[in-house]
């Protein structure tokens, strides 16, 4: 038509809006999203079951906020721990505890109640509510999204997706009590992330992928929040976070600067000689992980999983790490869409 706008797009790429598959959204967060061409956030929440975030997804389809269109989850449920100081740090945080089938399923009805378009498990569920959980969420239309220390399980169980590195990383340890006390330690603070993944267990990834892909189960390692520091590519992301980050036009709240800083201050100055070759040990396993999950014919999504770095960039610096790692450019671009 006569007045039809043309863009010239020559010597570029075109793609789809990318999807975060694992977010933390904030109120500042939905320019950065579409200046870093993410247009949709699948927002895995921590601390409250959906008023706000609600506010957000319904502001933004009226076009009265700027931002990504937003899945949301609301709080986890999940179980009560036994014992460990380490349950505080989920608590706290207001997950929904369920302690019976009754309370499982009203709990995730409510979710559907109040408009959640995703269901979200912490690691503290035992696996018969987990399969109850699965089967009332897929009962209603949503798909489920996990936490665990126990991926075969939840993969048995009808789990939608597993989050983060170590979920498969602890699930690879065959002997329970070494699993959950790893798990534990790394909630309590007694172990940082970035030293756990040491301890993985690379023989028996085969069991932890083999079931995945058997039963579908997508995977969002959100690994850059952590360990982007000792990617290849860790120059380049420095440079572009310092870009936006300098930029007096993103007007962004001073603590996007300090957590970002921070990953790379922990690991590469505060970490003594022995923790950072521990650190890039946990690092190879979960590039190995990664590698072997995608040529199994894993289904890998990403995520920026914020604050430990910038909403959204990180889940650019995770599809870059997934690529080092051995997954091919077109694999990490449809893990981004």
């Amino acid at each position: 038509p006569a007045d039809a706008q043309v863009i010239d797009a020559k010597g570029k790429t075109v793609l789809p809006g990318f999807i975060d598959g694992h977010g933390h959204l904030e109120d500042f967060h939905g320019e950065l999203y579409l200046h870093l061409g993410i247009t949709t956030c699948a927002n895995i929440e921590l601390y409250q079951d959906g008023p706000w975030t609600l506010a957000q997804k319904q502001g933004t389809a009226l076009g009265k906020i700027r931002g990504p269109r937003i899945w949301m989850s609301g709080r986890a449920i999940g179980g009560v721990s036994t014992g460990h100081d380490a349950f505080g740090s989920r608590t706290a945080r207001d997950n929904i505890i369920v302690t019976n089938a009754d309370e499982v399923r009203r709990s995730v009805q409510r979710k559907k109640e109040l408009g959640c378009d995703i269901l979200k498990m912490n690691e503290f569920l035992s696996l018969d509510l987990a399969k109850i959980a699965v089967d009332e969420a897929h009962a209603l239309g949503m798909p489920v999204a996990a936490h665990s220390w126990d991926v075969v399980g939840h993969a048995n169980a009808g789990v939608d997706a597993i989050e983060h590195i170590w979920s498969v990383g602890y699930s690879s340890i065959p002997y329970a009590p070494a699993r959950r006390k790893l798990a534990e330690d790394r909630l309590g603070g007694v172990i940082d992330q970035e030293l756990a993944g040491a301890y993985y267990q690379t023989e028996n990834f085969d069991a932890v992928i083999g079931a995945m892909v058997e039963h579908q189960v997508a995977w969002t390692p959100t690994i850059a929040k952590w360990l982007r520091p000792l990617s290849a590519s860790a120059e380049r992301f420095r440079k572009r976070e310092n870009e936006i980050l300098n930029d007096p036009n993103a007007d962004l709240p001073a603590a996007v600067r300090a957590v970002t800083d921070n990953s790379y201050d922990k690991l590469l100055k505060r970490y003594t000689p022995v923790q950072l070759d521990q650190a890039k040990a946990g690092y190879e396993k979960a590039q190995e992980f990664i590698r072997r999950f995608v040529q199994a014919g894993g289904i890998l999504k990403e995520g920026s999983d914020p604050p430990r770095g910038m909403a959204a960039l990180l889940m650019h610096q995770a599809l870059a790490m997934d690529v080092e790692a051995g997954v091919p450019p077109m694999k990490a671009i449809q893990a981004a869409t």
